[in-house]
């Protein structure tokens, strides 16, 4: 999915390499945070609303979500007075000192990381999990009760710093910047807290700057992005924001039922194709979808502060050969200094 500056959305189809836009009035002005299996969009707007909506599901297509202003993270706002009076937000950072100020728009487009689901189907038994931009720590939110806020899935004050979440055999699994792999238990009683339990230690080799967890045929799969940083820093420049671009990735399965579990890199992924970015990570059998390319990752940008600096940001997309490890850029050319928002990839039915 792609965006204008006329709120127009563009859907890029990898079928025949055209994109088809439509007017979609119930994403204007909002921060599409996350494209979910099913079809469903979870959007922000920078007045604190959170939703759930399917452009193309003709009932049942919106639901409320709990506010921006029910995470765990956000302590309330307060209005600034000055030239303009402003609202802010105050938000709690792991490893911050004191609360931080942030703007609704700033808030709108970062405060929520990644989302995950239970299922592409909303019961009372869905459950959806976000990992909050402020200190990356997780947050989940149950259908069908009475819960009025988001709810911290962990009390542990160390698991923050996660970077991607995945639903995957009947729980929700996180993966950690440093390479580690938790999964959420006790969410099936109400009654208790949950807590997280590392089911895996840090992978073999080097750290990534970016990690992905997701299902594909049955297996979960972390996969590390590498990425490199273009031109010369400035080292007057302590905010600088320097262009990127994705160099490579490589791809695990953590084998369960092993003492203390296994990591195994896979090689080969076979007819499966992986998509990965800020949409809720996914891999489809690309025998289902033609121009589908097997045995690829298909990746858009996702560097969070990144993707919205000035210049560039958001032009860090592409297809990368898990055989012979070459990138091929699409949409945009590679030169492009600034998409903004970054483009989405978005599957109203994914074959599993």
């Amino acid at each position: 999915m792609t965006f204008d500056d006329k709120d127009n959305v563009g859907f890029f189809s990898l079928c025949d390499d055209k994109i088809y836009k439509a007017e979609i009035p119930e994403l204007s002005n909002r921060r599409i945070c996350a494209s979910l299996p099913g079809g469903w969009l979870m959007t922000v707007h920078e007045n604190s609303e959170i939703q759930l909506f399917h452009p193309f599901s003709p009932k049942s297509s919106l639901i409320h979500l709990p506010p921006l202003m029910e995470l765990p993270c956000v302590l309330g706002t307060i209005k600034k007075e000055g030239v303009a009076s402003r609202l802010y937000y105050i938000i709690t950072k792991f490893g911050s000192p004191e609360p931080l100020f942030f703007p609704p728009a700033y808030v709108r487009d970062h405060c929520i990381h990644k989302v995950a689901m239970s299922s592409s189907l909303i019961t009372s038994d869905t459950i959806i999990m976000i990992i909050q931009d402020a200190g990356h720590s997780m947050a989940f939110y149950r259908f069908g009760g009475n819960q009025e806020k988001w709810v911290p899935a962990t009390q542990n004050q160390n698991h923050y710093n996660f970077q991607d979440i995945t639903y995957h055999s009947g729980k929700f699994y996180a993966v950690h910047s440093n390479g580690y792999v938790i999964a959420i238990q006790g969410l099936d009683d109400t009654e208790t807290l949950p807590y997280g339990e590392q089911v895996i230690s840090q992978h073999p080799g080097d750290l990534a700057p970016r990690y992905y967890i997701l299902e594909s045929s049955g297996d979960l799969l972390v996969v590390l992005r590498y990425s490199v940083n273009l031109g010369e820093k400035d080292p007057n420049d302590m905010l600088q924001v320097r262009p990127f671009k994705t160099v490579g990735f490589k791809v695990f399965k953590i084998e369960f039922g092993v003492p203390d579990n296994k990591w195994v890199q896979i090689h080969n992924l076979g007819n499966r194709s992986l998509f990965l970015g800020y949409n809720s990570s996914f891999s489809l059998s690309s025998t289902h979808f033609s121009g589908c390319k097997p045995n690829h990752v298909y990746f858009t940008d996702d560097l969070g502060h990144c993707c919205y600096s000035e210049g560039h940001g958001g032009h860090d997309l592409g297809i990368f050969n898990l055989e012979d490890g070459g990138i091929e850029t699409f949409l945009y050319p590679s030169n492009t200094q600034l998409v903004t928002p970054p483009p989405i990839w978005f599957a109203p039915n994914i074959v599993s």
